[in-house]
C-alpha cells in the first residue's frame, strides 16, 4: 500500500494519473485483440467513434493498416488522421472512397440514429470488406441490469451518456439487415474487466 495516499493530495493525483493511463492502455489492448483477426497489413480501416484515436494508432502501428479516424468531436491525442463528422449519422467519406474494414466499437448505443450510421458504414465499406460492431451483451435481465448500471457509472463520472438502445443479438441482426449488412459471425468477448458488461463482436459483410 502507498501510505502517502493517506495524507498527500499529490499522491492521490499521481495515483489517479498512473491508474488512468494503465486503464486506457488495457482498454486499447483489449479492443485490439478483438479486431486483430480481421485486419491485415495495408488494409484501409475507418475507425468510427475513435475518441482519442489511441486504438486507431494501435491498429496502424501494430497491425500495419492504413487508418482514418472519425468522431463528432476532436479529442485526438495522436498523429492519426481524424475527420469530424458533419452530422451525428453522416460519415465524412466521399462516395468514391472505400474502406476494407469499418470499426464501430461500442458506438451504436451512443447514437440517436444507429440505423442511419449503419447505412453509412454499409455505404463506405469496400466490396468484400468487413464491418466490425462491438456492443454490450443484454441477453438476460441480469446482463441488461449490469450494462445499464455500468453506463450510469460512466455518465456520472465521465459525462458519457447514451442516446441509443442496448439490443439482444436477434434484434441487432434485424437492425443490421435493415442497413444492408449480413452477420457472418457473432463472437462472445466476455467482459473487459471485473465490473464491465460482457461484450459481443458482430462481424458483418455487405449484402
Amino acid at each position: 500500500m502507498n501510505w502517502r495516499l493517506l495524507y498527500s493530495p499529490w499522491a492521490w493525483a499521481e495515483w489517479f494519473r498512473t491508474t488512468s493511463a494503465r486503464l486506457h492502455a488495457e482498454h486499447v489492448a483489449w479492443n485490439l485483440r478483438a479486431v486483430r483477426p480481421y485486419i491485415q497489413p495495408r488494409m484501409r480501416v475507418l475507425d468510427v467513434g475513435a475518441w482519442d484515436c489511441r486504438l486507431a494508432r494501435a491498429v496502424r502501428d501494430e497491425l500495419g493498416a492504413r487508418v482514418t479516424a472519425v468522431d463528432v468531436v476532436d479529442k485526438n491525442c495522436t498523429d492519426v488522421e481524424l475527420r469530424i463528422m458533419p452530422a451525428p449519422a453522416s460519415l465524412p467519406v466521399d462516395d468514391d472512397e472505400r474502406f476494407d474494414a469499418v470499426l464501430l466499437l461500442y458506438v451504436l448505443h451512443h447514437a440517436a440514429d444507429d440505423l442511419a450510421l449503419l447505412r453509412e458504414a454499409a455505404r463506405v465499406v469496400a466490396p468484400g470488406g468487413t464491418v466490425l460492431v462491438g456492443e454490450d451483451r443484454v441477453e438476460s435481465w441480469r446482463e441488461r441490469v449490469r450494462t445499464v448500471a455500468f453506463h450510469i457509472w460512466l455518465l456520472t463520472f465521465t459525462f458519457m451518456g447514451w442516446k441509443g438502445r442496448f439490443r439482444r443479438i436477434e434484434a441487432w441482426r434485424d437492425r443490421f439487415a435493415s442497413a444492408g449488412l449480413a452477420v457472418r459471425e457473432v463472437i462472445e468477448l466476455d467482459a473487459e474487466g471485473r465490473f464491465f458488461p460482457r461484450n459481443l463482436l458482430f462481424v458483418l459483410r455487405p449484402g
